[in-house]
C-alpha cells in the first residue's frame, strides 16, 4: 500500500477480547486492512489500523451534540441508515460513534481546507470519535466510516475498525456540471464531491419583470444539494445565448449594433440592472450562495456590439467589467453573494485582461471548447493562469471527464484522469468543474477517479485505483480488471486524444477519405493548428501504433475473461478504432494523389477491407456497450451520434476504394 497506510497490531489484542454484551475486540491481519482500504474512496491520506470491534449492529450508538449543524445531523442519519438502526439510540450501547466539530483555532484548523478536514480517533476499545474542522469535515468523516462499515457487513453484526485517520482534500471545490449530475447528488457526496452547477433560466417576462428558474430535475441541486454537502450553483448562460430569455423583446435597445445575433450592448447600463436582479433572485433561494456567469462563447470570430461606446473597448474586457458591475450592484442588498465567472474560446486572447478586471474574491473557471474539452496528453493550464494562482487568485478548470464531448463513446481510463488531476493539483488549482457527459452512468470509473485524485493525488496509482474500483463493484477478479485497464485505457486515450472519430465532423482538416485521396494525410503525431489532432495526433511513432494494436487485442481477451459485458463491448470499440487507424496509416503508404500503383493494389485492397471491417466492428459494439451499462436509463441511445459518424466514414472509404480500383 502507499505510504501513510500502516497496520498496527496491538499486543494486547493478539487474542480476541470480550468487551461485554456481545462486543468483541480482535486483531487485524494485513488482508483485513487491504480489504478495508479498497472500499475507501477517496483513499484518506493518513490512516492507521490498530484493531477492530465486532458488535451487534443494534448495540451501536451514533451521537452528536444536540445543537449540531444540519450537515452533522445528516451524518448521524446516514450512519444509522448504514447500520440499519432506528432513529432512537439503543438502550444499551456496546460501541459508540461520536461526531463533533472542532473549534476553528484547534488542530484541524491548521490543515489545508480545514472546514473539510477531519480526524477519526479510537476512544479506548468502545468508541470512535469523528471530528471535523467544520460541519462538512464531520460529514466526510462519517462518509469514511460508512465505507469501512460496509466492507465487512454481515447480518445483524458490524465490524468497526479502530482506526486513526487525518484527512483533507487537495482541491477545494470538486464537482461537475450538467449531464445527469443533479440526479446523482448522493452518489457524488458519498465520494466527497462537493459542487454542482446547472444551466438555469434567467429571463424577462412580458411585463419587464426579471425571473429565474431551474427546470425539471435541475432544481434538485438547490432542494437536495446542501443536504449532502454539495454547493448548488446556478448558471447564467453564455451571455451571447440569451436570445430566448425575453431580454431583447423587453429591451430591444440592448441588442448589439451591427454585431453577431445575440450580442448585447454593454454600454447601455440597463443590462447591469437586469443581470444584478437575476443575481439577487438567485441569492434569495435557500442554499444558493454563489452564481456562475458564463462569458460569451460562440461568436466564431464575429463582432460584438459596434456602437460608439462598445467599440472603444475590447469586447471580452467590457463584458467582464459589466458582469462585475452587476455583481457589485447586487451586493448592495446581498453583501454575502459570491460570484464565479467562466471564460471561453471567445475570451481566450483577452483572458489576462479579463482577469485583471475581476476583484480577487471573484472565482474564475477556465474553459475553452478546444483546449479544455479534449483527451490529448498535453498540459491544459496556460502560464497566465499559473501566474494568477501565484498572485492569490481562485482559479478552477472545466475539463471533460469523458473521452470526447458531443460524441459519446466508452472511455474507462484511470490513467487519463490521474494525468489531468495531477496537473490541476500540481499547479494548485482551487476547483474542478468536470463535464461527465452524457452522464455518470456512462462515465462511472472516470467520474469516481476524479473524486479520488482531486481529494488525494498521492494516495493511489492508476492501477491501485482500478483494483479498488473493481472491489467496490464486486468484480470477481480485481487484479485482472486492473490488467484490462492497463491494456485498454492507454489505447483509448491515444484514440480519443487524436479526436477519433469525432474530428471527421470538422471542416478542418476535412474528411479522411478525401485527405487520403489527395495525399494530404499528415505524419504521425501531427496536430493541425495545435488544435485538430485527427487521425493520429497523439500517436507519435509507428512503434506506439503497433503497440496500441497489440494492447487492444490483449484488452479484448482480458475483457472476455473478466466476463463483464460492458467491458467486452468497450474493448471491441477501441480495438476497432485502433485497427482502423492502423489500416489508414498503411493506406497512406500506398495511396498517392495519382492513384495506386498496380503492384500496391493487393495491399491497398487488403487495408481498405481492414479499415472498413474494423469500423464495422466498432459500429456494432457502440450501442451494445451502452445497452450493457448497469445504471443507464433504458431510453438512453447516446451512441447514435458516434455510429452515424462511423457509418459515413465507412461509406467514404468504400467509395474511394472503388474509385481507385481497390474495391472488394
Amino acid at each position: 500500500m502507499k505510504r501513510g497506510l500502516t497496520v498496527g497490531l496491538l499486543s494486547g489484542w493478539l487474542v480476541a477480547t470480550v468487551l461485554g454484551a456481545g462486543a468483541v475486540a480482535e486483531p487485524l491481519s494485513k488482508p483485513d486492512v487491504v480489504r478495508w482500504t479498497r472500499h475507501l474512496v477517496p483513499l484518506p491520506r493518513d490512516i492507521e489500523f490498530k484493531g477492530a470491534v465486532i458488535s451487534p449492529a443494534d448495540q451501536v450508538a451514533i451521537s452528536a451534540p444536540p445543537d449540531a449543524e444540519p450537515l452533522v445531523r445528516q451524518a448521524v442519519k446516514e450512519l444509522r441508515e448504514c447500520l440499519g438502526l432506528e432513529a432512537a439510540a439503543p438502550a444499551k450501547a456496546t460501541f459508540t460513534i461520536r461526531l463533533r466539530v472542532e473549534p476553528k483555532d484547534a488542530g484541524i484548523g491548521k490543515l489545508p481546507h480545514a472546514d473539510q478536514a477531519y480526524t477519526i480517533r479510537p476512544d479506548g476499545q468502545a468508541a470512535l470519535v469523528l471530528t471535523g474542522g467544520g460541519p462538512r469535515g464531520a460529514y466526510y468523516a462519517a462518509k469514511t466510516v460508512q465505507q469501512l462499515l460496509r466492507a465487512f457487513a454481515a447480518e445483524g453484526k458490524v465490524r468497526v475498525p479502530l482506526v486513526t485517520i487525518t484527512d483533507w482534500p487537495d482541491i477545494e471545490d470538486r464537482g461537475f456540471w450538467g449531464a445527469d449530475t443533479y440526479y446523482r447528488l448522493r452518489w457524488m457526496s458519498d465520494r466527497k464531491l462537493n459542487y454542482d452547477e446547472q444551466i438555469a433560466r434567467n429571463g424577462v417576462d412580458g411585463q419587464k419583470r426579471c425571473f429565474v428558474d431551474l427546470s425539471g430535475g435541475k432544481r434538485k441541486i438547490i432542494d437536495e444539494g446542501p443536504t449532502y454537502g454539495i454547493n448548488p450553483v446556478p448558471v447564467v448562460l453564455h451571455l451571447e445565448q440569451l436570445s430566448g430569455s425575453g431580454l431583447f423583446e423587453a429591451y430591444p435597445e440592448l441588442k448589439g449594433k451591427d454585431g453577431r445575433e445575440g450580442t448585447i450592448c454593454y454600454s447601455n447600463p440597463k443590462f447591469v440592472d437586469i443581470l444584478a436582479e437575476w443575481l439577487v433572485q438567485w441569492r434569495d433561494l435557500p442554499g444558493v450562495t454563489e452564481v456562475d456567469v458564463w462569458m460569451a462563447e460562440n461568436l466564431a470570430g464575429q463582432k460584438g456590439c459596434q456602437c460608439e461606446g462598445c467599440i472603444k473597448e475590447d469586447r471580452s474586457v467590457l463584458e467582464a467589467r459589466t458582469i462585475v458591475a452587476a455583481w457589485t450592484k447586487a451586493r448592495q442588498t446581498r453583501p454575502d453573494l459570491g460570484l464565479r465567472v467562466l471564460t471561453s474560446e471567445e475570451t481566450e486572447k483577452a483572458n489576462p485582461r479579463v482577469i485583471a478586471e475581476l476583484p480577487k474574491e471573484v472565482k474564475l473557471w477556465y474553459y475553452h471548447s478546444l483546449f479544455t474539452y479534449n483527451a490529448r496528453e498535453k498540459p491544459m493550464i496556460p502560464p497566465y493562469l499559473v501566474d494568477a494562482i501565484q498572485e492569490g487568485r481562485w482559479v478552477g478548470v472545466c475539463p471533460n471527464i469523458c473521452g470526447i464531448v458531443g460524441t459519446f463513446q466508452p472511455f474507462t481510463c484511470p490513467q487519463f484522469i490521474h494525468y489531468r488531476m495531477g496537473e490541476f493539483v500540481d499547479k494548485k488549482l482551487s476547483g474542478l468543474l468536470g463535464y461527465p457527459v452524457p452522464g455518470i452512468a456512462h462515465t462511472r470509473l472516470n467520474a469516481e477517479a476524479a473524486a479520488e485524485w482531486t481529494w488525494n493525488l498521492a494516495g493511489r496509482s492508476p492501477r491501485e485505483f482500478a483494483v479498488s474500483y473493481a472491489v467496490r463493484q464486486g468484480y470477481s477478479d480485481p487484479e485482472k480488471f486492473a490488467d484490462w485497464c492497463e491494456a485498454n485505457g492507454p489505447v483509448a486515450w491515444d484514440v480519443y486524444g487524436s479526436e477519433w472519430p469525432s474530428g471527421e465532423k470538422r471542416k478542418r482538416p476535412g474528411k479522411l477519405a478525401d485527405l487520403l485521396r489527395e495525399g494530404k494525410l499528415p505524419e504521425l503525431g501531427s496536430v493541425l493548428f495545435s488544435a485538430f489532432p485527427i487521425p493520429w495526433g497523439d500517436i507519435k511513432t509507428v512503434q506506439q501504433l503497433d503497440r496500441d494494436v497489440s494492447e487492444a487485442n490483449r484488452a479484448v481477451q482480458l475483457a472476455r475473461e473478466i466476463g463483464v459485458e460492458e467491458y467486452v463491448q468497450e474493448s471491441l470499440v477501441i480495438q476497432g478504432y485502433i485497427q482502423a487507424i492502423h489500416a489508414l496509416w498503411q493506406l497512406k503508404q500506398v495511396v498517392k494523389p495519382d492513384g495506386v500503383a498496380a503492384a500496391d493494389k493487393p495491399a491497398a485492397r487488403r487495408w481498405f477491407k481492414a479499415y472498413v471491417d474494423s469500423l464495422d466492428q466498432a459500429k456494432a459494439a457502440l450501442p451494445a456497450w451502452e445497452k450493457a451499462l448497469p445504471t443507464r436509463a433504458s431510453s438512453d441511445h447516446y451512441t447514435r451520434g458516434a455510429v452515424e459518424i462511423v457509418t459515413k466514414m465507412i461509406a467514404g472509404m468504400k467509395s474511394l476504394a472503388v474509385d481507385l480500383g481497390c474495391g472488394p
